[in-house]
């Protein structure tokens, strides 16, 4: 137990509801806990005074997720910083799993659990990101399909950040994660640059997580959620890929997607699929601030 005391969980959440509750409830009692709220939640005040753990929360406004982990970092006491989401449940041990297993690696960047979606494996539980001798992206982001349930660690080239554990160390050797994003894409591009300084990705399964996908916003929200997505999901694949891949490549990846979504937006303007050409438009709309404006800005009021 004295591991579990040695880690800070960090949770970023814009009202997630009472989703949060089973993924709080999933946590050991020992560790430091530390909430990055994005809104001005008063029904996420209830649930922290409602439950008896070691709970920090803090309200920063609207800055998206890797200011929120960069964030909690600084705020943290623990060298070993796990990141999650509200909408993930940890299975029993598998936080004291992931902080064993990272001990049994000298060079490991990030330790990170098998990860299963409404009680069912995911088969895309993580990522392959080929790089030249450069370090420069070869491939654009690829789902790798594993056939089955790893039996032993493994090492991947990338993962999503529904559950990883760091040292801090590593971290503020990376400078942290990369504030120009609002969210998308800031963890692959963790991965990448932990990669380029040699440090291993490990995944186990001995630390399990359920997630639901898409659950970190009440339904209510949800309209308001998914043109958010959809904007900086746009956003952050044009700035991924500048930032990573060669010139040639994004130049050609950014006409192509500026002209498929002008084509999508007028042809479900001619079809009347009102909620296709809403998503479409601000897609568009994404790809012209990313060419003039340069800033993830898009928000969403709730």
């Amino acid at each position: 137990m004295r591991l579990l005391s040695n880690v800070s969980i960090i949770i970023p959440t814009f009202y997630p509801g009472k989703i949060i509750i089973r993924c709080l409830k999933s946590l050991p009692k020992e560790s430091e806990i530390i909430i990055v709220d994005n809104g001005n939640d008063i029904e996420l005040e209830k649930i922290i005074k409602s439950l008896k753990l070691n709970i920090k929360h803090y309200k920063i406004g609207d800055v998206g997720l890797p200011k929120s982990f960069n964030f909690g970092v600084k705020k943290s006491k623990n060298e070993n910083i796990l990141i999650t989401q509200p909408d993930v449940k940890f299975k029993k041990e598998s936080i004291l799993n992931l902080l064993k297993v990272q001990k049994k690696y000298s060079n490991v960047g990030i330790v990170s659990p098998l990860l299963f979606d409404k009680n069912k494996y995911n088969i895309y539980d993580h990522l392959v990101l080929k790089l030249d001798k450069k370090g420069k992206l070869i491939n654009k982001k690829q789902k790798y399909k594993v056939d089955k349930i790893p039996s032993g660690d493994i090492c991947v080239e990338a993962v999503n950040a529904t559950a990883m554990l760091l040292r801090k160390k590593v971290i503020k050797k990376l400078k942290g994660w990369d504030e120009n994003i609002y969210t998308y894409l800031e963890d692959i591009d963790l991965c990448l640059r932990l990669r380029k300084k040699k440090f291993q990705i490990i995944k186990t399964p001995r630390s399990v997580v359920n997630h639901v996908g898409f659950g970190s916003h009440k339904k209510k929200n949800k309209d308001k959620a998914e043109k958010s997505r959809n904007w900086h999901y746009c956003w952050s694949s044009l700035y991924f890929m500048q930032k990573h891949g060669s010139n040639s490549k994004f130049v050609i990846f950014y006409i192509k997607n500026i002209i498929k979504y002008f084509l999508k937006t007028l042809i479900n303007i001619f079809i009347f699929k009102r909620k296709k050409m809403v998503l479409n438009f601000i897609r568009l709309r994404a790809c012209i601030n990313y060419l003039f404006v340069k800033k993830a800005s898009f928000r969403v009021e709730i």
